[in-house]
């Protein structure tokens, strides 16, 4: 099958590492060109690609590929850090994010040495995640069933914090990791970063990303039951 994606070669991301490395608006401006037909374009063309799919997930989840992938240029204002470049780019294919704030989300991302792709739902308030805990008591049976779904495509569960107190202490073992989750994350790595290149990338991601929209449903699912709830802030602009 024919793809909008063209590849990301190791040398257009060595470039884009070395322009983080310069931190130089001169140096930017030089190779601006480069970065953009390199690195800013494929993952464009990687949004175009996955457009389909995701409009038949979800028909509200943003497939702008403007919108959708990271800028190479840092925003800092606000930030420790004031280095003005990424070395590290990614897309989010999501809800509007000011309408639909903390919705679940596909992503991928590379850095110099690694790429990752996968399915995030990261509230940001602890009655959030009480909701999402709840949703999975009141579903055992099948989110045991999608968790397994996901580990048969690739993906591993992963969480950026714990509770260090048990919340649930009469919930069955094999729910625990993931009541005690302050993020919910099922990802693939690898660290075969010339595997950009090829066009199998593009159909990995279509497999993969079909095979888990069925646990999106179930985040949806909560995050649905937060917005009912009046648990998240819409932003207004």
């Amino acid at each position: 099958m024919g793809y909008n994606y063209q590849g990301i070669k190791e040398e257009s991301i060595e470039l884009l590492c070395l322009n983080r490395f310069n931190d130089s608006r001169a140096f930017y401006e030089e190779h601006k060109e480069e970065l953009k037909q390199g690195i800013t374009m494929p993952m464009r063309q990687l949004v175009f690609d996955l457009s389909d799919l995701m409009s038949d997930i979800d028909d509200k989840i943003i497939t702008d590929p403007v919108r959708a992938v990271a800028r190479i240029y840092r925003d800092t204002r606000g930030r420790r850090s004031k280095i003005k470049y990424r070395e590290n780019i990614w897309l989010f294919l999501r809800r509007y994010k000011h309408e639909y704030p903390a919705a679940p989300m596909f992503y991928f991302e590379f850095h110099p040495n690694n790429f990752d792709y996968g399915l995030g739902f990261f509230p940001l308030r602890a009655a959030q995640l009480d909701v999402f805990h709840h949703h999975i008591l009141n579903n055992q049976a099948r989110w045991l069933k999608l968790v397994k779904e996901c580990e048969k495509a690739g993906f591993t569960f992963s969480t950026y914090a714990e509770y260090k107190k048990d919340r649930y202490p009469d919930a069955p073992n094999n729910l625990k990791q993931y009541l005690q989750a302050k993020s919910i994350n099922f990802s693939y790595s690898s660290t075969d970063i010339s595997y950009l290149e090829s066009t199998q990338i593009v159909d990995d991601l279509i497999t993969k990303f079909g095979a888990i929209r069925k646990m999106y449903d179930f985040m949806l699912e909560a995050y649905q039951i937060m917005l009912d709830e009046g648990l998240i802030n819409i932003e207004t602009r």
